[in-house]
């Protein structure tokens, strides 16, 4: 099966688990970082998720799930220890056409969550269409191990940096060829070599040559 590749934005997104387990523990991490607003169906949590949601990072309501709970979702993540609860949410799920992970069978989901890479604003996602995860895994981490903390620090440059520039270079080719220029440079070396002064040094450089 083919899947469509895609980033979800989530921010302020009505997003429902179902499932205390720790499956679902990770799901809701991974949602709440993203944005979202997280609600949990469970008759029991795992510690984590207590904490969750007694800090009212996370709605948990104490009970079995029930059709009338998926009204108003964005998405939604089945992952009961129930295989036919599970099956029963995604079949719910497709008929209204709302977004769902079935956590027992990729097959009976809308959507698969792909094994992610992250470096600040630098995401870097990894499937091999619910084939093996394990091997998912494996690539994931020999990405983790290329594409190190510098690719933060210096996305982080360039967002103050592509700010700065929109207001500052009218035309739009001068400034995709500064970005260029900065993207092909040694600058995320310098960073990883914690040449800090170097490259923001270098940086400075290329912007005013490329300005000339």
């Amino acid at each position: 099966m083919k899947y469509y590749p895609i980033y979800l934005d989530l921010r302020d997104r009505p997003c429902l688990i179902v499932g205390g387990g720790h499956v679902s523990e990770r799901k809701a991490l991974s949602l709440l970082k993203a944005g979202a607003n997280v609600t949990v169906i469970s008759p029991s949590l795992t510690q984590k998720l207590q904490e969750l949601s007694q800090s009212g990072k996370i709605i948990h309501l104490l009970k079995t799930f029930d059709d009338k709970d998926l009204t108003g979702a964005f998405l939604v993540i089945a992952a009961t220890d129930s295989r036919e609860v599970n099956t029963s949410i995604g079949s719910l799920c497709k008929k209204r056409n709302i977004l769902v992970n079935v956590i027992t069978s990729p097959g009976e989901s809308s959507f698969i969550v792909p094994s992610v890479v992250e470096r600040g604003e630098l995401l870097i996602a990894v499937s091999t269409s619910g084939m093996s995860p394990a091997l998912s895994k494996k690539i994931r981490q020999e990405l983790e191990e290329r594409y190190g903390p510098e690719y933060e620090a210096f996305l982080g440059r360039m967002s103050v940096l592509r700010a700065r520039l929109i207001d500052e270079v009218k035309d739009d080719g001068v400034r995709r060829e500064i970005l260029q220029a900065l993207a092909d440079s040694d600058v995320i070396s310098l960073l990883k070599e914690g040449k800090i002064h170097d490259a923001d040094h270098r940086i400075a450089e290329i912007v005013r040559l490329k300005q000339k």
